[in-house]
């Protein structure tokens, strides 16, 4: 049998990908960050706080409805809730009522379909997932590092790598160290107001830097990250994997017997015996 494995797009060996929540104002500043230097970013937004602005700190100052979609073009916006609550601490119906209208309003500001979550304070369980389900939301990103670079098991419980407060250099160089037989993801999330109030851009500044030149990472978005893992999930093969199919509407890179290969979306590819 063939020995088929699984590689980032265009063959990269490690993929990035960022997350930032509640849409404050230093987002902007931000934003510039990592468009200069090639990162993505998926930006976690509560749409009942889109707008307000009081004066106390970075957390209080949000980002207008009218700035969304050209702010956060070339990277995703998804759901925060709308107001911010401990949704362990809610009923479904609150749950439920929370992220369908953040889904509903993001999407009327975006144009496209919102299907990703930061959920609020990290705080999750089996239950709470459950209605993310049924409100269409595909992933959910806590605030528990597991500190490793494995894929995540359950998109719905996407644990990050690391805060950028968490060591972050040393797991960077750790992550751009380790060999992997399977791709290798580093998932680094905050928030951008924190860089105001602890006066620390220089450190995301020279970071996006470092890791913007590395040939071998893909940066991509959360969605981005969820679309190819599901996508290489439901390749089709035979039993004696002479033939390989993609349903999807990815292209996907893969290894085959040590040589680099792709294939194309609704592409049915011989591979021989």
């Amino acid at each position: 049998m063939k020995s088929i494995s699984l590689c980032w797009k265009d063959g990269k060996t490690g993929a990035l990908t960022t997350s930032w929540d509640d849409g404050g104002i230093a987002d902007r500043q931000l934003v510039t960050i990592l468009n200069k230097h090639g990162l993505k970013g998926t930006w976690n937004l509560c749409s009942g706080r889109l707008g307000t602005e009081q004066g106390h700190s970075g957390w209080d100052n949000v980002i207008g409805p009218e700035e969304v979609r050209q702010l956060y073009s070339g990277h995703e916006v998804a759901c925060h809730s709308v107001t911010h609550p401990s949704l362990v601490m809610m009923p479904d119906s609150i749950i439920f009522s929370e992220v369908i209208e953040d889904r509903r309003r993001l999407e009327n500001l975006t144009g496209y379909p919102v299907k990703g979550m930061a959920v609020p304070f990290g705080s999750s369980d089996p239950r709470v997932m459950a209605v993310l389900r049924q409100c269409g939301i595909l992933y959910a990103r806590g605030v528990a590092p597991k500190r490793d670079f494995q894929l995540p098991v359950d998109f719905l419980n996407w644990q990050p790598t690391c805060h950028f407060k968490d060591h972050l250099e040393r797991t960077w160089d750790e992550f751009v160290r380790i060999k992997f037989e399977a791709p290798k993801l580093f998932y680094l999330w905050g928030h951008s107001w924190e860089f105001d109030t602890d006066q620390n851009w220089d450190s995301i500044e020279k970071f996006s830097a470092i890791a913007g030149i590395d040939d071998e990472i893909w940066h991509a978005t959360n969605y981005q990250i969820y679309e190819y893992v599901t996508a290489w999930h439901n390749l089709v093969t035979t039993i004696e994997k002479t033939v390989l199919y993609n349903p999807s509407s990815v292209k996907l890179w893969f290894f085959m017997d040590g040589a680099l290969n792709c294939i194309e979306p609704g592409q049915l590819v011989q591979l021989g015996r």
